[in-house]
């Protein structure tokens, strides 16, 4: 059996009772602890009109009605308004001048970084101008806008609203947003439209004409991006559907920064999409409950989950899912939750989520990291032949195929050990070749390099070798590899001596020459001997300054010939007839055939 119910409190419930049957004929009265419920006979056409009197009714004696339909039967529950003391104005004064601050900190640091200025000259006066004018003042006119068009229409529509609430933050942005707080529960489905539309549709009307002004910028001021934008610690950002079509009419120019304005304009965007996710008390969450009613739930639901899984490529979504999950992914029906929407207004509302479709990008804003990449790149033919002591010239390009300054060492790779591999820059004389090259290229440059291949001792004749060399980056996060194959092949050499049968005398000496002509295709050592003669007979060997009756060194150049003097000296003591004075030639462990001088004695 339920408690009497005391006196004062009948008499008060007779009292709304009244307030009710004004506006709804009641037929039944249900009392539990903290709300009366008011069993009434409804007439769908002017239900709507009658709430809305009833709830004005209400207001003024602090109470607030609610109506629903619960298996067959209309009841309107009517509940205390509960005494909520209210922040000053000074509080939303005080954010407003804090983020203020902080994003004019942003600005200055967006017009820094666009401008180049220097690190030691970023909070000038002119800076701070240019920063104010360029990005916190658009930045905060979007916001603005947004937050007071929510204002404006909660009032219009009889829902008591704080001022805007800005939230500061750190850059590059200086700011969460703001909000409004809505100090009375919101009537009914086309109230609780229209305020959620208010804002986004407002705040995109003063982005608009800002990112069109912001292109326009960039274009004139035609700032390039940085070379080596991989270096410069650059946020690289992605443009809405909204933002390309917006370049369909101003196509950037160039590959050019942000222009801040334009930028700004990209954060309005943003905060519009953000705000229209159909998820708890957010402005899409609002438009989703007027238009699906208690199945919106489902939406903030799916919301979520998408967030948690794009959050998995970009960690800001699980932060705002997180903050979606904290401030209730449900939201409270309207006090009137029974009349529907006109056509009118659920078109505005599916407008509404178009300009979420067309606003929102999965991964915002990236940072540039620094990329590499570099290609080693033969020029011409990698296949060579080599005479054994020989060299051959290869020419190679190496070109920085990544996004910031890129230091390059070239060195021979371990199964080129044995081989002489040299490198140098190809504007450089041959002066310069060293087993290392250090190449430093900015982005998309590229260098030629030379390099020296020469066959060592141990090398076969007729063996084909591969010879390999690597560049590696200076900080060993990249090695490229480069192939070369080098066939040993036999000297190519003739001799020939211009008068090979001399008549020399006792005790005299006469001179003949001999040719040593190299048709190969490298440079080649070849040593001449004339150690080996008859007794009485001395041979010189002379070419230049060398003079010597011992082995002759000499660098026979690729496709030419050295000459060489030779001098015979007979004995006194030689006795008559022919003798034959042999002349030797070597390449390396080669001999080849003597070349044989017939020298008579009278």
């Amino acid at each position: 059996m339920a408690p009497p119910i005391p006196p004062e409190a009948s008499k008060e419930i007779e009292f709304v009772k009244s307030l009710v049957a004004r506006h709804f004929p009641v037929y039944d009265v249900r009392v539990s602890y903290d709300v009366v419920e008011f069993f009434c006979r409804i007439d769908d056409t002017t239900l709507e009109e009658n709430f809305e009197r009833l709830r004005e009714d209400m207001a003024g004696h602090g109470f607030i009605p609610m109506i629903m339909y619960d298996k067959g039967e209309h009841i309107v529950t009517v509940a205390k308004k509960p005494t909520v003391k209210y922040r000053s104005v000074s509080v939303n004064l005080a954010m407003l001048v804090v983020t203020f601050l902080t994003m004019l900190l942003a600005g200055v640091l967006d017009w820094s970084g666009y401008a180049g200025v220097d690190s030691g000259a970023i909070f000038t006066v002119e800076n701070l101008l240019m920063g104010m004018i360029t990005f916190t003042l658009p930045l905060m006119a979007i916001l603005g806008v947004h937050e007071l068009a929510h204002f404006l229409v909660a009032r219009r529509r009889g829902v008591a609203a704080s001022l805007p609430f800005f939230i500061p933050s750190i850059p590059p942005l200086g700011t969460f947003g703001a909000f409004i707080s809505l100090r009375d529960p919101i009537p009914n489905k086309k109230t609780l439209l229209e305020i959620g539309v208010a804002g986004p549709l407002a705040g995109l009307l003063v982005a608009l004409p800002l990112g069109i002004i912001g292109l326009i910028l960039t274009n004139s001021e035609a700032k390039l991006v940085p070379t080596n934008v991989g270096s410069e610690g650059i946020m690289g950002i992605s443009f809405p559907l909204i933002y390309q079509a917006l370049e369909l009419f101003i196509p950037l120019r160039g590959d050019f920064l942000l222009h801040p304005t334009a930028f700004a304009a990209w954060v309005g965007f943003l905060v519009t999409a953000l705000n229209l996710l159909p998820a708890g008390q957010l402005d899409g969450g609002h438009v989703a409950r007027a238009l699906f009613g208690a199945k919106a739930k489902y939406f903030s639901w799916v919301t979520v989950a998408i967030l948690v899984g794009i959050g998995m490529f970009y960690y800001g979504w699980l932060i705002f899912a997180l903050l979606i999950l904290f401030l209730g992914a449900r939201h409270p029906p309207p006090l009137n939750d029974i009349s529907p929407l006109d056509l009118k207004r659920k078109c505005l509302g599916v407008l509404t989520f178009a300009v979420l479709i067309i606003a929102f990008v999965p991964i915002p804003m990236t940072a540039v990291t620094a990329d590499y990449s570099f290609e080693l790149q033969p020029i011409g033919t990698n296949n060579a032949t080599i005479a054994l002591g020989g060299s051959h010239v290869f020419s190679a390009t190496v070109e920085n195929t990544g996004n910031a300054l890129n230091e390059i060492v070239i060195t021979g790779s371990v199964n080129a050990a044995d081989w002489g591999a040299m490198f140098k820059l190809g504007s450089q004389d041959g002066s310069h070749y060293a087993q290392d090259l250090l190449v430093t290229l900015n982005s998309s440059e590229n260098a030629t390099i030379s390099v020296l291949m020469s066959a060592p001792s141990s090398a076969q004749y007729g063996q084909s070798y591969n010879v390999t060399i690597k560049g590696t980056t200076k900080n060993d996060t990249l090695e490229r590899t480069l192939n070369f194959n080098l066939t040993v092949t036999y000297p190519v050499f003739t001799f020939w001596v211009s008068n090979p049968a001399l008549t020399t005398s006792r005790g005299s000496s006469t001179y003949t020459s001999i040719f040593v002509n190299n048709t190969g295709e490298t440079d080649a050592n070849v040593t001449l001997d004339a150690t080996a003669q008859p007794t009485y007979f001395d041979v010189f060997l002379i070419s230049g300054e060398l003079n010597t009756t011992g082995p002759m060194n000499l660098t026979v150049p690729a496709h030419s010939y050295v000459d060489v003097s030779v001098l015979i000296s007979v004995s006194s003591f030689a006795t008559p007839g022919d003798r034959t004075l042999p002349i030797l030639a070597y390449y390396s462990s080669v001999q080849f055939p003597p070349m044989n001088i017939t020298a008579t004695v009278p």
